[in-house]
């Protein structure tokens, strides 16, 4: 498979200026930021990343790999998707937040409590223009006519501009989808107000009166026995283009009116990787809700083009990814813009998957699952696409997938490329880095002080980035990635897990354990509930299968540590 609409030539272009000697570039010029956050993408659904498995192209993320540095070890901040949000715009654990395991609905405010900044604010404080895109998924409050708190859209007043959101949180622009695309609402909010698409205007429309609103946006069945709050307009396959068109317009726009003097961040959370997969036919930004035909200017194919409808999303998010490229390179802007990607935990289950070993046994359905996870196309094609949940640098199936405290729930893809001042095509294997360290990360690059009583759990790996890679230290000693699923010999709903890494360094060798660490959920106190039940040592055992938790130094060693996270105090001075 081809370049999908986005030149060749740009792609060569790239490749020799970003080889130009850092030195003459502008080193005081702050970056544009453009964070692409995916869905429930695995490690391994990157070509590049998992050459022997991978059953389709992603060619415009295996060229950002070049491009830029990956990082091998990087974790989202939790094994599902909503503790990660909060925590890479916080640069917090979740814990700190409104709920202990994320904020899931849209009537209980924000995760994200009074007095806490997030990446936006601090960069906003800084002179950037903010503009958030896609899924949010950290609570929020809609208010009656009023003024008083609604329980539910029922007596919510859709003319209103909910509060805590994108716009209450850092962000000037927004436009947002408060569950993403599985659950209600199904429906754009544009600065925090419902809109809806208008296709002869090319425009989004806000609602001034309620009753008006409630014709468009009212309850619809969505299968047997189940309504949801819907757009009348809606369609799963659009969102994707819609989003797009946005995005790429805010970017030109910004142009326009501030020049090259003002930096912009853009927050882009995609919603291609979740379920329900609905790949559109036709890509099209220009025709935003023309997903059929392929015929029309501008279409780029996407359902039917890769293994199965999943991976069709991946792809879509390839796609995504090479129009921004070609956006940014269009107007002059790509070696003046810090561009990171990766993905808000491992790869979800997918339509037709399935595991080549009865290794595990999964205590949340009573499954079998280890070795390769495999996935066929539905279509009855004969393709199949091999370990989304990525494999280690010896080749071997990381463990588990979305939701698990091992290493496929929660190893991401992380991607940071700005050949300004990051030395591209490398692969940083030595440092363990979470999502949460983005907060200090981008500002560090950025020359962006972060207040001192913020982004708590935070560290910055600027030096790792600007330097070769290898004479930089070693930045973390430690990581704690939540998982909400029980450990798996562990069937008392009451208790999650939590993952707890130790990291040493000596002659140039880094020496990476993991604790599985059991926790009581409701009543967060790591001195009471933290236990290890398993221990692994990843630099030897990637895949997890021999659990070594007789070894009580190590295992209390790490419990330790735990417990020093978990008492609250900020983490980010400690090692």
């Amino acid at each position: 498979m081809g370049f999908t609409r986005v030149s060749q030539h740009v792609l060569i272009f790239l490749l020799c200026a970003a080889a130009v000697n850092c030195s003459v570039c502008d080193a005081e010029k702050q970056p544009n930021v453009l964070v692409f956050l995916m869905d429930d993408m695995g490690y391994g659904d990157i070509r590049a990343l998992n050459p022997g498995g991978a059953g389709f192209e992603t060619p415009h993320l295996d060229n950002l790999l070049q491009l830029g540095v990956t990082f091998t070890n990087a974790h989202s901040s939790a094994s599902v998707c909503a503790p990660t949000r909060y925590a890479l715009l916080t640069g917090n654990h979740v814990y700190r937040g409104r709920n202990s395991g994320g904020t899931w609905g849209h009537f209980s405010g924000s995760q994200i409590l009074s007095g806490q900044k997030t990446l936006a604010d601090v960069l906003q404080h800084a002179g950037y223009t903010t503009a958030f895109f896609g899924k949010s998924h950290l609570g929020s409050t809609f208010l009656q006519s009023d003024g008083t708190i609604a329980n539910g859209f029922q007596d919510a007043d859709l003319s209103q501009r909910f509060r805590d959101g994108p716009i209450d949180h850092g962000f000037e622009y927004s436009l947002t989808l408060p569950a993403g695309i599985q659950s209600e609402p199904y429906a754009f909010f544009k600065n925090d107000r419902l809109v809806r698409w208008e296709n002869k205007q090319k425009s989004w429309h806000h609602f001034s009166d309620d009753n008006v609103a409630r014709t468009f946006f009212r309850k619809t069945a969505r299968g047997r026995k189940k309504t949801a709050y819907e757009m009348d307009n809606w369609s799963t396959e659009s969102v994707g283009p819609l989003l797009m068109h946005d995005a790429l317009a805010f970017i030109d726009q910004h142009v326009a009116i501030r020049g090259n003097d003002k930096p912009f961040f853009l927050y882009y959370c995609s919603q291609a990787g979740h379920s329900p997969y609905a790949p559109p036919v036709s890509f099209n930004v220009k025709d935003p809700l023309n997903t059929d035909d392929l015929a029309a200017s501008g279409a780029i194919p996407i359902a039917g083009t890769t293994v199965n409808k999943r991976t069709d999303m991946i792809r879509e998010a390839d796609v995504a990814i090479g129009l921004f490229i070609d956006k940014l390179t269009s107007l002059g802007l790509f070696h003046d813009t810090l561009i990171v990607f990766t993905s808000d935990n491992g790869a979800a289950v997918g339509p037709a998957s399935s595991w080549s070993e009865s290794l595990y046994r999964d205590a949340k359905d009573n499954s079998e699952y280890g070795g390769d996870r495999i996935e066929v196309g539905i279509e009855g094609h004969g393709r199949e696409h091999r370990n989304a949940q990525g494999v280690a640098s010896d080749g071997s199936p990381l463990r588990g997938e979305k939701g698990f405290v091992y290493e496929g729930g929660h190893r991401v893809p992380l991607v940071m490329c700005w050949s300004q001042k990051i030395p591209g095509g490398r692969r940083i294997r030595d440092q363990i880095i979470g999502l949460h360290d983005l907060f200090r990360t981008l500002c560090g690059l950025a020359s962006i002080s972060v207040p001192a009583d913020q982004a708590n759990d935070s560290y910055d790996f600027t030096e790792v980035l600007t330097t070769n890679g290898i004479e930089a230290p070693l930045v973390r000693e430690s990581l704690y990635i939540q998982s909400n699923r029980p450990w798996e010999q562990n069937i008392k709903k009451s208790f999650n897990t939590w993952a707890a890494y130790g990291v040493t360094t000596e002659n140039n060798s880094t020496d990476i354990w993991k604790a599985v660490l059991e926790y009581n959920m409701k009543n967060f106190d790591g001195r009471s509930y933290a236990k290890c039940v398993e221990l692994f040592h990843l630099s030897s055992d990637p895949s997890e299968s021999q659990n070594l938790s007789a070894d009580v130094v190590r295992r209390v060693a790490l419990e330790a540590k735990f417990h020093d996270m978990a008492s609250g105090e900020q983490t980010v001075n400690e090692e």
